[in-house]
């Protein structure tokens, strides 16, 4: 059965109508995130954001499940449709969750809202490496949308937030890319910009965001912006397009380098452990707290330098497991897709993290630099 299969699956149960739909819980991105706003509008009764099987298989009716589902659709009943990229070996073998759902769905979106959606579609598969193919286009204010919609867990409530996501989906505002300078002004509304200037490598993407609000085109063309992915986005996009998104946004980006701003007082405070193996080090924290802000806050702090490292923080999907991440920059000399044994609960086809079962981070990150 191909992923196309999947999505005809979907679209007949979709059209049969009452019909709910599920994402997976934890961090949220920008595929999930317009995938569950696309599916609301074209007749989901009701949104949930679930992880485990036992959760989904409680949801009655026909189920559209997106972003989720590839590590046990074997479990899971005819009633079930499920459209995930996540099981495949190379993620060029199937689009992201976002993509299958526009198929199952029907949506035409206009010539930009297509592009951007290509390019959010590519960064969610291939990580800030597709930034070289990408020119102006990457990740900025889809950290807005996505950190908002991160807060649910189980049926959804704020519906006004999906409407107006799928609303911009379908919008047909066409400006020109220096256009979008208007949509980074949101960043000069935060609370971060002494702290951007200590910790320039933690606030990096806030840095780049107010430079796009003068000049977007010249900011994404930066060094900088092809380091860490940053460009034009479909949330940028979405919040000139439905300006009653411009709150939800900027709640989500003040959530998102929030998450900088604890990382910063984390790392200073000491609250890590630093392991050393093999192949690489590892740093290991208790919190449950994005791996980049916080890799960036031990560069910034002189914990780390260039050396191969490895982030270790509490899985926020998965009870009693732990994220490990490695930055890109290390993807030629760490791969977490050699993680194995029963400790492994999920690989990303990748390799540039994985979700391990452990009592501490420390025994954690000592399991993965084991295997590295």
């Amino acid at each position: 059965m191909s992923w196309l299969d999947d999505v005809l699956k979907a679209s007949r149960l979709i059209k049969s109508g009452g019909f709910v739909a599920v994402t997976h819980g934890g961090t949220a991105h920008a595929d999930d995130t317009v995938a569950a706003a696309l599916l609301k509008r074209h007749g989901a009764e009701a949104v949930y954001r679930l992880n485990t099987v036992d959760e989904i298989l409680e949801v009655g009716g026909g189920v559209v499940l997106a972003d989720i589902g590839d590590a046990f659709r074997g479990k899971l009943p005819e009633r079930y449709a499920v459209l995930d990229h996540h099981g495949v070996s190379d993620p060029s073998e199937e689009p992201s969750s976002v993509v299958q759902v526009m198929y199952a769905v029907g949506a035409r979106p206009a010539p930009l809202v297509a592009t951007l959606i290509h390019f959010l579609d590519l960064f969610d598969r291939y990580g800030p490496g597709a930034k070289r193919w990408a020119g102006p286009y990457g990740n900025s204010l889809n950290n807005g949308l996505t950190k908002y919609f991160s807060d649910f867990h189980g049926v959804v409530k704020d519906e006004k937030f999906l409407d107006l996501v799928a609303e911009a989906v379908y919008a047909r505002l066409e400006v020109d890319l220096p256009a979008f300078h208007e949509a980074f002004k949101l960043a000069e509304r935060l609370p971060y910009a002494d702290a951007a200037e200590r910790f320039p490598r933690t606030f990096q993407n806030l840095r780049l965001m107010l430079s796009a609000a003068r000049d977007p085109v010249a900011a994404a063309a930066t060094k900088e912006a092809y380091e860490t992915g940053f460009g034009v986005d479909f949330g940028a996009y979405a919040v000139l397009a439905v300006p009653e998104l411009e709150p939800y946004v900027l709640k989500g980006l003040e959530k998102y380098f929030g998450d900088a701003a604890k990382a910063v007082e984390l790392v200073t405070s000491g609250r890590y452990s630093l392991l050393r193996g093999d192949a690489a080090v590892a740093v290991a924290v208790e919190d449950n707290i994005p791996p980049a802000p916080l890799w960036n806050a031990l560069l910034d702090t002189g914990v780390l330098s260039n050396e191969p490292a490895i982030i270790v923080v509490r899985d926020r999907r998965t009870k009693g497991a732990y994220t490990v991440w490695r930055p890109d920059r290390y993807a030629s000399v760490i791969d977490l897709r050699r993680l194995k044994g029963d400790a492994v609960v999920f690989k990303h086809v990748t390799g540039f993290m994985a979700v391990v079962k452990a009592s501490t981070a420390e025994e954690a990150a000592e399991y993965a630099l084991r295997q590295l």
